[in-house]
């Protein structure tokens, strides 16, 4: 399921719930059938991976970034994550490959490479939910590209929880919530939901008059 939230929808809430970082205080919310109450918080945890809006990066190499924290991998895994996360071309122009120094924060490159190599860190730990938080808000529509391509290389075998303003980001979702007021007032797909000209057919509308 992909979320679409206007703004103060409740979509932070909502992702913080998953990750464990808040309970309900009323209802009931489940993971594959089992009520959260009931899972393991630190296993539960370890099963997931958060790809923000803005990249943490780390004045190291690239290899060092997306294998950070980790002390049993291998080249196979390093490598599989970075062509998932679409981010081989940037490794094979830089000049020391995956031991290219990135600067402080990741300053020697762009927006959409940055973003890549927190969706290879993600990939290489072989979450079973990824969760991506505006993950293309902030890049231009050539970057947005390459990222939306690595996320959808990420959801083989995944389940994906993207939150999203942009309609590109989730044309393709599954399951579309979207969220207004801290209420899903409407979910299903792309088609289906502009089939029922709600919420957020308004929004997609507003958004073609804009362009």
């Amino acid at each position: 399921m992909w979320l679409l939230s206007v703004s103060q929808g409740g979509k932070s809430t909502i992702i913080n719930m998953v990750i464990g970082f808040c309970r309900p205080i009323s209802g009931k919310m489940y993971i594959d059938n089992i009520d959260s109450d009931d899972l393991d918080i630190r296993s539960m945890r370890e099963q997931i991976a958060v790809v923000s809006q803005s990249p943490i990066l780390f004045s190291g190499s690239i290899k060092e970034n997306i294998t950070y924290g980790m002390t049993n991998y291998t080249d196979e895994q390093m490598w599989k994550a970075i062509d998932d996360a679409n981010l081989r071309d940037v490794v094979e122009k830089m000049p020391f490959g995956v031991d290219t120094l990135i600067g402080e924060h990741g300053d020697k490159l762009s927006g959409g490479q940055r973003q890549r190599i927190t969706i290879a860190r993600a990939l290489i730990r072989n979450p079973k939910i990824i969760i991506l938080d505006e993950a293309t808000s902030a890049l231009d529509n050539a970057s947005e590209k390459l990222v939306q391509t690595a996320i959808k290389n990420a959801a083989e075998g995944r389940t994906m929880l993207v939150v999203a303003h942009r309609l590109s980001t989730i044309r393709d979702a599954d399951v579309i919530a979207f969220i207004k007021e801290g209420v899903c007032t409407e979910h299903g797909t792309y088609d289906e939901l502009m089939e029922k000209k709600g919420d957020f057919y308004e929004m997609a509308s507003l958004a073609s008059d804009n362009k």
